[in-house]
């Protein structure tokens, strides 16, 4: 039996917290650049998350397979999902870059019907077709918007393009969560343990295509934006992160 009321209230939360989470970042990779954003917000949020395991006792996982579901939830999430969407933010404005990934609660719950068997109703059906009209409907009313920045018609669907990727990806993510969390994983472990693994794969990315040096240029040209990451982090991959496990762990 779900509890149904504290799920929503967990959902709303995350919904709220990765929207501020999306500006903050949004702002900083306009400053220094999404590499650098990517490089410094990932070690943060692991640390973050890591103490509160280590106080919690609950650091240690009990099996490998938990861990390569923790993995798989970071890679598509996390790694792939998050530069996507702060590529789409950059391409095309952060405003519509959100209202696409909004989608990924859409593609969420059809890759779960899949995947984990969850039952998707008429109202669940319908809810879908309403959001995707909604979604299309924003996108296009956005391009006739004057306090929008002009954007060309290949930007805008390179930017729409990217963010689509995004939701997808982070359906996957949650998908992969989830059923850690079916499994016996706890949300806090398992928020820990994404961020922790796609900081070391992260890392690993940017040294082999020679990301770090221009990270740090762009930090050094930028140094205002340090104070960003401590807020973004918070809401966002340890905050946000934990919230949504949490939420995945009450809630279809």
């Amino acid at each position: 039996m779900y509890g149904t009321e504290f799920g929503v209230f967990l959902a709303l939360s995350t919904a709220f917290s990765w929207a501020l989470a999306g500006v903050i970042h949004t702002t900083a990779s306009r400053m220094a650049g999404i590499r650098a954003v990517m490089l410094i917000r990932q070690p943060l949020a692991s640390v973050a998350l890591g103490l509160c395991c280590l106080l919690a006792g609950d650091l240690l996982l009990p099996s490998m397979r938990l861990f390569w579901l923790a993995a798989a939830s970071g890679l598509f999430g996390i790694i792939i999902g998050d530069a996507c969407f702060y590529a789409g933010a950059l391409t095309m404005g952060l405003r519509p870059t959100l209202v696409c990934q909004s989608l990924s609660s859409c593609f969420t719950a059809l890759i779960g019907s899949f995947y984990l068997g969850e039952y998707i109703g008429m109202q669940g059906w319908l809810g879908m077709f309403v959001a995707t009209c909604g979604v299309i409907l924003v996108v296009v009313s956005e391009q006739k918007d004057t306090h929008n920045p002009p954007v060309d018609n290949r930007r805008r669907n390179k930017g729409v393009a990217l963010a689509l990727l995004s939701a997808i990806l982070l359906a996957l993510g949650m998908v992969f969560s989830k059923q850690a969390l079916q499994e016996g994983m706890d949300a806090l472990s398992l928020a820990f343990y994404r961020n922790a693994i796609s900081t070391v794969g992260i890392w690993i990315i940017a040294f082999m295509i020679g990301a770090i040096r221009p990270a740090i240029e762009g930090i050094r040209a930028n140094p205002g934006v340090l104070k960003l990451f401590p807020l973004g982090c918070l809401f966002g991959p340890a905050g946000g992160i934990w919230l949504s496990c949490l939420a995945l762990d009450y809630l279809p």
